[in-house]
């Protein structure tokens, strides 16, 4: 099904002395999303937590806590934990932990603390090492001010003339200074120095030579140094000795807070609980049947309504003044697609997640996709690695994203594979058949006697083979043929995208709603589809056509009611969007545009390689083996970057726009996801 799972708004209704087993068999059915509870609603208020959550959060916070100062990160376990070993171990685990590793982060944290103040020392210090000073000559007068920092100009000439009493120390190079002046020429002094770029670095207290002070902190640090090594391996060897334990707890006593906590979001009386909630019309039945086996009357479960498809009011109605109340609770989208369609999802989710009452648009996406990708590819050379790389990359990667691109690699793989086989002909850029370009004043036969194997470089003329000619096209020869195809896509992509949208507004608002915003522009685009095939004979062919021929009178026919049609729904705005729908088509050129930018690309570097390099032989043709190998790998990373971005491109900003709403709320039903704990022992992944 197309459309999003169907989904039933159900009230739960129990004796607060089943609400433990209640929330237990609805996070195993993992089929629920639950309604937070209002505090409005009268006679109710919000529940309280189970009498297990006190002593859960407290665990959960010092294993927490102990997280954190052993920096534990998520890891994969090669064996879960057992609940009962958790259980039966917690504290005194958390115990142990407590003492042993308050003594290692205490002390390693002094040491840090120690190292960053000797490090900012070290760095007052060394530029005084420059002068011929030390360090408490700097403090201590009563008629004598003080400057020390650096400038950009030695000032040594400008205090001679301005100062009379005062002395000068430099740095080597003139830019650090300390100054030494009478009080009452210290803003004189001052003056000079910040003509010449003065920027003051206050002496730090001290005695002694700054340079012996800093073999005294680099001393110190270095035992610092040897003391920290030893106070981190030991918190290392606390982490391994502890990690696992840690995760296991932490999730476990996560999972037990959640549940203890759930009382929080529903609705309480003194005696009973009520639950609000989502659960898909196919899942009801398993729902009803888990409360009724297990629980029997104590808990009632009704089914209130099916969310419907069409929304109550139009937003542009509520915003005339329409009562918010006639609009109905936005219910959740659980997605219907099963795989390999739901290996595309990461792609629409990119966008949003899809209405409750729209098409989801994860299977235009999985068929249509792989076949612009292997269109603008068109090569077995590069589209069998993109299916072995999307292979592995499935086989080994687990976030979202990287197995979202080895799923567009490896299905785009296939249909470059194919398209490259069987439409172009080629691998690597070059032809597998002989190819033969009849120049004037030659016959194809005179050619094909002359040179056997082509006039062009391909497979068959480098291998000297008769190797069939299996494409029908060429990247490089049939341009304009090429251009007038992608066009004609473009016109079924967003017919497709249209269509969609008449259906999605006739499933939320009704079809006079669909006709007014979505079929004039169908009728205003297949009616442009017809202006193609006379503008193309009229001005390409120069075929003796005028406004008489019926496909002009097809196309007008067509275009002008379709924009008076769609000026009554969307007022002066349609006449606006107009360029943007031929602007739209033209976009799909890059489908031919991209296949022949790489087709050009290969051709420069295997005749480089091959015709150029190659035939002067010895150690040169090592060095065309590196051109052919370094130039097609080049294209290989410009071929999915390309190929990827734009086909994307072409359905997120070309045809979803014609369609799609998104902004759904995504389905997330209450479950427990144990990722390092089990009931009974398994082997992690199992």
């Amino acid at each position: 099904m197309l459309l999003p799972d169907k989904m039933t708004k159900i009230l739960i209704v129990g004796s607060k002395t089943r609400i433990k087993e209640t929330i237990d068999i609805l996070y195993s059915l993992e089929a629920l999303q639950l309604i937070d509870f209002s505090s409005e609603e009268e006679g109710f208020t919000l529940g309280t937590p189970l009498p297990v959550a006190s002593q859960a959060s407290q665990r959960l916070l010092k294993l927490r806590a102990a997280e954190k100062e052993l920096e534990v990160v998520d890891k994969t376990l090669t064996e879960k934990v057992l609940l009962s070993k958790i259980e039966d171990e917690v504290d005194d685990v958390l115990i142990t932990l407590e003492a042993e590793i308050t003594g290692a982060v205490e002390s390693k944290s002094s040491i840090l603390n120690r190292i960053h103040e000797l490090d900012a020392s070290k760095k007052a210090l060394e530029p005084f090492t420059a002068l011929p000073l030390d360090m408490d000559q700097y403090k201590g007068y009563q008629n004598l001010t003080v400057f020390t920092g650096t400038v950009r100009n030695d000032p040594t000439a400008e205090m001679k003339g301005a100062l009379d009493r005062y002395e000068l120390f430099t740095s080597v190079d003139a830019k650090f200074v300390a100054v030494f002046v009478a009080k009452s020429e210290a803003a004189e002094a001052q003056r000079v120095l910040m003509q010449q770029g003065f920027a003051e670095i206050t002496a730090p207290i001290g005695n002694g030579n700054p340079a012996d002070s800093i073999k005294a902190i680099e001393s110190e640090l270095e035992a610092l140094a040897s003391s920290l090594a030893e106070a981190s391996e030991k918190i290392n060897l606390l982490r391994k000795k502890y990690e696992t334990f840690i995760l296991a707890s932490e999730e476990h006593l996560s999972i037990v807070v959640e549940k203890a906590e759930f009382p929080l979001r529903i609705g309480s009386t003194e005696h009973s609980f009520l639950i609000d909630g989502w659960v898909p019309q196919k899942s009801l039945a398993k729902v009803q049947q888990a409360l009724q086996s297990q629980l029997g009357d104590d808990v009632h479960l009704e089914a209130l309504e099916v969310a419907p498809r069409k929304e109550h009011i139009h937003p542009e109605e509520a915003r005339a003044g329409v009562s918010e109340a006639h609009i109905i609770e936005t219910p959740p989208t659980k997605a219907s697609v099963k795989k390999p369609v739901n290996m595309f999802s990461f792609l629409t989710e990119l966008i949003s997640t899809p209405t409750y009452g729209e098409i989801d648009p994860t299977i235009i996406l999985a068929i249509v996709f792989p076949l612009f990708f292997g269109l603008m590819v068109g090569d077995v050379g590069y589209g069998v690695p993109f299916i072995l790389l999307g292979a592995l990359g499935l086989r080994k990667c687990k976030s979202d994203e990287w197995r979202t691109i080895s799923t567009m690699l490896f299905f785009g793989g296939i249909w470059a594979t194919t398209f490259g086989l069987f439409l172009f002909g080629e691998a690597f850029g070059m032809h597998f058949g002989p190819v033969w370009i009849v120049e004037p004043g030659q016959t194809l036969a005179q050619l094909k006697l002359q040179y056997p194997y082509g006039t062009e470089l391909s497979w068959s003329s480098m291998t000297s083979m008769q190797l069939p000619s299996l494409g029908v096209l060429s990247k490089l020869h049939d341009v304009k043929l090429l251009l007038y195809i992608s066009l004609w896509i473009g016109f079924a992509h967003l017919f497709l995208g249209f269509s969609i949208g008449v259906y999605n507004e006739t499933v939320r608002h009704g079809f006079k709603h669909a006709f007014f915003h979505k079929v004039g522009w169908i009728m205003i685009l297949v009616g442009g589809a017809f202006m193609l095939l006379f503008v193309v004979d009229l001005l390409i062919l120069n075929k003796p056509v005028g406004l008489d021929d019926l496909r002009a009178m097809i196309g007008l026919g067509l275009i002008i009611p379709g924009v008076v049609i769609s000026l009554v729904g969307e007022g002066p705005q349609a006449i606006l969007e107009l360029p943007t729908l031929l602007s739209n088509v033209i976009s799909y050129t890059r489908l031919a545009a991209i296949g022949m930018s790489k087709a050009g690309m290969a051709l420069a570097f295997n005749m480089m390689a091959i015709q150029m390099i190659a035939p002067e032989g010895g150690v040169l043709i090592i060095a065309a083996i590196l051109v052919f190998m370094v130039g097609h790998l080049m294209i290989f990373i410009l071929a999915v970057i390309a190929a990827g971005i734009h086909g994307i491109r072409l359905h997120y900003v070309e045809q979803f726009q014609k369609f799609y709403i998104g902004g759904g709320l995504k389905f997330d039903p209450l479950k427990v996801v144990r990722k390092y704990t089990t009931e009974r022992g398994e082997k992690n992944g199992s």
